[in-house]
């Protein structure tokens, strides 16, 4: 099942934040396959703007923080991507779909980036919006909750409302828009490749694709 481009209609926005990514992609079937086949497991798309120099590989998840299969698959990557070799570059870009709400995580998250303490808090984020329900959408709210988490409220909140942030937030959402991204988590590999994770089956399995698709860009970019 897809999430298709948000419409609220809740007046709480942690409520319709949860309910729709409720029905995100990523089921957890224990379903397996051999090998990724393009057109099944992955495909082909329209080639996107990389931000990486030559001879580097960019994988990119499309995710948010209201996503209940991101929060699932948030420590398996947190993992993967310390395994990664050394050319390939992994990038996290938060969704808002144009919606005030949203854009307010995804700023939330680049704040939090800015100052090297997304890593370390990406869980406790998840958990505290899906699992304790609290309103992190919140500027007030975020600052107090981070601050209690140990990070240094000044600098946060600097950041929080900085130039710089302010892009990221517009690029983040430029990219959104130039991928067609309507569902998450969403993967794409060297800005050419979609993985199709609406039937691929566990979050490892996910996982185990992007690596598959991972070598075969490899593969393409040697033979140029």
């Amino acid at each position: 099942m897809k999430i298709v481009h948000p419409v609220f209609l809740c007046r709480s926005w942690l409520t319709a934040l949860l309910s729709v990514f409720a029905c995100a992609v990523l089921s957890l079937s224990s379903s397996a396959f051999a090998a990724a086949t393009e057109g099944k497991e992955f495909r082909q798309i329209a080639p996107q703007t990389t931000e990486v120099p030559d001879g580097k590989i960019e994988v990119i998840e499309f995710f948010s923080y209201g996503c209940g299969h991101c929060a699932n698959l948030n420590s398996q990557v947190d993992a993967w991507k310390k395994k990664l070799p050394d050319d390939v570059v992994f990038y996290k870009i938060p969704v808002s779909w144009g919606q005030a709400q949203w854009s307010a995580m995804a700023r939330a998250f680049h704040a939090l980036d800015a100052i090297g303490e997304e890593s370390r808090l990406s869980g406790d984020v998840f958990k505290a919006l899906q699992n304790e329900r609290i309103n992190l959408g919140d500027k007030k709210t975020f600052l107090d909750w981070a601050e209690k988490k140990g990070v240094d409220r000044k600098k946060l909140e600097e950041m929080y409302d900085s130039f710089a942030v302010n892009s990221k937030v517009m690029q983040s959402d430029k990219k959104v828009e130039s991928y067609k991204v309507q569902s998450v988590p969403r993967f794409y590999v060297n800005g050419r490749y979609e993985i199709n994770t609406d039937g691929i089956g566990s979050a490892s399995q996910v996982l185990g694709v992007v690596d598959e698709v991972i070598a075969i860009a490899r593969k393409g970019a040697k033979k140029k």
